[in-house]
């Protein structure tokens, strides 16, 4: 018997090389550094250095993905009506999406005005949405591709596994290291109250520094798949009608995505306010980021493995399920958190937002992947591009949610344009610090953990829908 009349077997020998995992892989330091340096320094840097206030700049930062999200069912068709003739559906956007990210970055944090003015709020919004275009044409096809490139149950989990290590490390460098070369270039400088400050020349060198970093990353992920496994277009002509019924009747992707929107609200909102803790409430150098950051990378690297041997026995919902307890356990204990607390603190914070960042990460996409093959397999039809476009849209619907909350949060306890944080002031602006990086994330991680008793998709059922096709196959060839 060969392994195309057995999809078991089929599936089990359709691995991919270590290589390819790896190029692949690399992609998600770029957007990872992308990501995370716009969510965690964009408002603290319009207030602190641009003199907008707080409200405004979370609003921009939330209408900015808003507006953007509106591109992604577009970019889904565009992607999956593309010819192969480019070297694949995917690959050709990857570059193209590689350059407008690398100058996005250069665009936000060299903003030319001042203060709330219209000027600054339209320079603001138009290189947020500039940002998120970029953002969009890279990923949206860069998630997509692990659909066609292996249809192996635990290999997708693996191939991600990958993305968490460079995911980690994108995040590593964003977060600490965004704080120790801006700690480094600030040089000591300090407002009245001690709080360390950098100037608009600081954040140019740092916008320069990532940018190049973003481009050489997803140029490699761009290049180093230039032999993977592709799916072509659809053959068969669909009405679209039928499409979108198809679309929404996958349980499977749509508790995913419920699951996602939940936790992105939490990541959103917790990255927006960590940099304001950590530097204005509990009154340390940006480059104490490193203690959250480089444990939080180093266990996410170490755990990633671990999860996936987990998986192997318990299933990926419980895998996932276990990561999001990890993550709502870390921001909790913000809670406690205070000036006077030892500097270990900040990095047990970390080691255990790392397994709960490895395991969301991973199961999440692997888990998606596998709500794609199950429509593929029920329609007949390639549509990575059309489902990862969803969930980039819920990505950015739900990440729009976070910073707007913070912004305002702020705002209301008094941390004005000036960002001056006293002792008639800093209770109120702690309690709004730890709305947006505990009691909002720590809610939505729970959530997370309810819908997922309701994901049923695991290695059994797809097996069992694989060989279901595989019948009907041999039956429409007998007839």
């Amino acid at each position: 018997m060969s392994s195309s009349d057995n999809p078991a077997l089929e599936a089990e020998e359709d691995r991919l090389s270590t290589g390819i995992k790896v190029s692949w892989g690399i992609g998600a330091l770029g957007t990872a550094i992308l990501m995370n340096s716009v969510s965690a320094l964009i408002v603290y840097y319009l207030a602190r250095v641009v003199g907008m206030e707080s409200w405004i700049a979370g609003l921009l930062l939330s209408l900015g993905r808003i507006l953007d999200a509106g591109t992604d069912p577009f970019m889904g068709y565009i992607s999956d009506k593309t010819p192969n003739k480019w070297g694949g559906r995917r690959r050709p956007y990857l570059l193209i999406g590689a350059v407008l990210s690398a100058i996005s970055i250069l665009l936000i944090f060299n903003v030319p005005f001042r203060g709330s003015g219209v000027e600054t709020i339209i320079y603001v919004l138009f290189t947020l949405i500039f940002f998120g275009l970029g953002y969009t044409i890279f990923n949206v096809h860069f998630i997509a591709m692990p659909a066609e490139m292996t249809s192996n149950y635990h290999e997708r989990s693996s191939i991600h596994s990958w993305r968490v290590i460079f995911a980690g490390m994108g995040m590593a460098i964003a977060f600490a290291g965004s704080g120790v070369l801006l700690d480094w270039l600030a040089d000591g400088r300090t407002d009245a109250n001690g709080v360390q400050l950098n100037t608009s020349g600081d954040y140019a060198i740092l916008s320069l520094v990532f940018g190049v970093l973003i481009l050489v990353s997803m140029v490699i992920a761009w290049n180093g798949t230039r032999k993977a496994k592709m799916t072509t277009n659809t053959s068969k002509p669909v009405p679209g009608k039928e499409q979108m019924k198809s679309f929404f009747s996958n349980k499977s992707f749509l508790t995913i995505i419920g699951v996602k929107a939940s936790q992105l609200i939490a990541v959103y909102a917790s990255q927006t306010a960590q940099f304001f803790m950590v530097v204005e409430v509990l009154k340390r150098t940006s480059d104490q980021m490193a203690l959250i950051s480089l444990p939080m990378v180093a266990v996410s690297i170490l755990s990633a493995p671990l999860l996936v041997r987990f998986s192997r026995k318990f299933g990926k919902r419980w895998g996932y399920i276990l990561s999001a307890l990890f993550t709502c356990a870390s921001y909790l204990s913000w809670i406690v958190s205070d000036p006077n607390e030892p500097g270990y603190m900040l990095a047990i914070r970390g080691m255990i937002l790392g397994v709960g960042f490895a395991g969301n990460v991973m199961f999440a996409m692997s888990m998606i992947t596998d709500a794609i093959e199950l429509d593929s397999i029920r329609t007949g039809m390639n549509r990575e591009g059309m489902y990862t476009a969803a969930f980039s849209f819920i990505e950015k619907s739900a990440g729009a949610m976070g910073p707007a909350l913070v912004g305002a949060a702020l705002s209301f306890a008094g941390f004005d344009s000036s960002a001056e944080v006293n002792i008639d002031n800093y209770e109120a602006v702690r309690q709004a610090t730890l709305f947006g990086v505990a009691y909002i994330p720590a809610f939505f991680a729970l959530v997370s953990v309810g819908i997922l008793s309701f994901y049923k998709l695991d290695e059994k059922a797809l097996a069992e829908a694989r060989a279901e096709k595989a019948l009907r196959d041999a039956a429409e060839a007998e007839a």
